[in-house]
């Protein structure tokens, strides 16, 4: 989804939307305004447009409903996720660097404010967060965690002891009792002695419960363990044990983890079949910001069981390394095809033998000063009516093209109706889907087998069009660099020496009984573009 039509999606919902900066993550637009009114339409529109590649800032606070806890890392989680009621859900997102935002309604007076404790800045009124589906400088995307996207439905309350300790004004950590050690539940005022929560006090045993069976759970310790430390527990408060009320929190933590891991598993699939080809477990690692140990084993899981239902299978001797295994197919229904083969005319008449289809591939094999790109720019001129016609060119500039193609004698507006472009790599992203694009030329210094690559690489960005590829070739040799590899995708495919063309692969023939494979005819060349065909057609003995 583009940015702006993520930006008015928040919009319509009535979030209102700054663009910020991908680097430094600033507003990079006045935006007081915005926090007691609505951007218009055509104000976002212009805003995001003159700023394509801006992230996305929620103004945050009463204007927008939404109030944010932004933490900024593992630890900072752990401790609002320690202070969250049982099962609460509401959105969270999570940034580039595995921090995450945690959405929440609201409350009227909660203000913005920076290190309310280590790594923790609350967003409400005065304050901006950056939200899905942001990217930022390095290319790393904003995304949601356990929601697809942000709903007003899906904002939740926050809760009252949630707003009690985030309405704490800011300030340096404050040893507890004098001396004592700080902890992860002290509280971070300046000159304030207190807690965060005093762990298994007296109207808050139920949450902290659940939090030890939540972790115990997590860490992977066998149920019936995990059961009995909670029953000790329970004995050292000095109360009877409720084996519900144990079974309770054991059950909700194990709801809870089977939510975790169907929520992680649901983001591995999705990236396995949003790739192509192979890929690494150390890939998902990276792109999915898997962390933990305990989201690496759960990771290795998940692989197994997608390759035993059959989405993926290992692939090669490297360890970790995999293929999506590609389902989708179309059946191809004969009695709706008909023969309609291209408008193309070609030098030397080969169009009288051969005629060529939509979505198809030739190669023009040749020597050094053969002729190839004379056949090439001829090639262009002939058919500059018939299709839209792209001429890829990697060694001549706009000075050489026009030199070689005035002795023609074709006037230059004629010329202007073929689009020359010098491009030496990557000729692919360049290719005409719907017209005839010209390649001149694909070259490799080293691994000749990779133009075989390269071919199937320019023929699948192809839907009806045509593409002429032209190689390089040794002397006395009939295919050019990659060998006879060169020639699999190519339902045409010409060698070249200096005087003499041959037609070593064709597909498709006018004639049904007149087989052009093997046929040469010479020629000479004058001028360096011009062709006189010296011989006619014929199969050597």
């Amino acid at each position: 989804m583009k940015t702006l039509d993520a930006a008015l999606m928040y919009l319509e919902q009535g979030f209102p939307v700054i663009p910020m900066s991908p680097t430094d993550k600033k507003p990079l637009v006045k935006w007081a305004e915005f926090q007691t009114r609505m951007p218009s339409e055509q104000e976002t529109k212009e805003m995001f447009s003159k700023y394509s590649k801006a992230m996305i800032g929620l103004v945050t606070g009463k204007i927008s409903g939404i109030c944010v806890i932004d933490c900024d890392s593992s630890e900072a989680c752990e401790k609002i996720d320690f202070i969250l009621p049982e099962m609460f859900e509401s959105p969270i997102a999570v940034s580039p660097r595995g921090g995450r935002h945690y959405y929440f309604q609201c409350p009227e007076d909660l203000q913005t404010k920076t290190a309310v404790f280590s790594k923790v800045d609350v967003r409400a009124n005065g304050g901006v967060i950056i939200a899905p589906p942001s990217i930022n400088s390095q290319g790393k995307k904003y995304s949601w965690l356990n929601v697809s996207g942000l709903t007003r439905d899906a904002l939740q309350p926050m809760p009252s002891n949630v707003i009690e300790t985030l309405s704490q004004p800011p300030g340096k950590c404050a040893r507890p009792h004098g001396s004592a050690p700080l902890n992860k539940n002290t509280l971070y005022i300046e000159g304030v002695t207190t807690n965060l929560t005093t762990p298994f006090a007296n109207g808050r045993r139920d949450n902290d419960l659940f939090a030890v069976a939540n972790g115990l759970v997590k860490s992977g310790i066998d149920i019936n363990l995990a059961s009995e430390v909670l029953r000790r527990l329970i004995l050292s408060w000095g109360e009877e044990v409720d084996e519900k009320w144990v079974n309770d929190k054991i059950e909700s933590a194990l709801k809870r983890q089977e939510k975790r891991d169907g929520k992680f598993s649901d983001e591995v699939k999705e990236w396995i079949l949003s790739s192509n080809g192979v890929f690494l477990s150390s890939d998902v690692v990276k792109c999915l910001q898997v962390s933990s140990r305990d989201e690496q084993k759960n990771l290795s899981k998940i692989l197994s069981r997608l390759c035993e239902e059959g989405v993926i299978e290992r692939h090669g001797e490297k360890n970790g390394c995999f293929r999506k295994i590609k389902k989708d197919y179309e059946v191809i229904d004969l009695s709706s095809v008909s023969i309609n083969p291209l408008p193309i005319v070609w030098p030397f008449g080969i169009h009288e033998k051969v005629y060529v289809l939509p979505k198809s591939v030739a190669v023009v094999a040749g020597e050094t000063d053969a002729g190839k790109t004379a056949l090439c720019l001829n090639f262009a001129c002939m058919n500059r009516e018939r299709m839209k016609v792209r001429f890829l060119t990697s060694e001549m500039s706009g000075e050489e093209i026009k030199s070689r193609t005035l002795p023609l004698g074709v006037p230059e507006s004629e010329w202007k109706k073929i689009e020359f472009i010098e491009r030496s790599c990557n000729f692919q992203d360049l290719i005409l889907p719907d017209g005839l694009t010209i390649v001149d030329y694909v070259e490799k210094s080293e691994n000749f087998y990779e133009i075989a690559r390269d071919i199937k690489e320019i023929f699948d960005r192809l839907k009806t069009g045509f593409v002429l590829i032209a190689l390089q070739k040794k002397a006395g040799q009939e295919f050019g660099r990659g060998g006879d590899f060169s020639a699999e995708k190519a339902r045409l495919y010409l060698s070249m020496s200096p005087g003499r063309l041959k037609i070593v692969k064709a597909k498709n023939w006018v004639k049904p009984d007149v087989n052009p494979n093997r046929m040469e005819c010479e020629f000479k060349l004058v001028g360096g573009i011009k062709f006189i065909q010296t011989s006619g057609w014929r199969r050597p003995n």
